[in-house]
């Protein structure tokens, strides 16, 4: 990536529907990403920190920061 873009990463797991449709949407918007394979029955330390309530996938990190996502109910 170029020094004036964002770093976006997704941590994903191949066989997650919601991983997917978050990567598809990146693809769309052409946002570059780097894609992280998570293992959930072996979570990474980045996923525990990213995303220490859930500790599931997907998790989008900007910049270091993970992406909050707004609960609709």
């Amino acid at each position: 990536m170029e020094e004036g873009q964002k770093a976006v990463k997704l941590h994903g797991m191949w066989g997650s529907y919601f991983s997917k449709k978050v990567e598809l949407a990146l693809k769309i918007k052409g946002i570059p990403y780097e894609y992280v394979e998570e293992d959930l029955t072996n979570k990474s330390k980045l996923l525990l920190r990213y995303n220490p309530v859930h500790k599931k996938v997907p998790v989008l990190v900007h910049n270091e920061n993970p992406l909050q996502s707004r609960s609709l109910s």
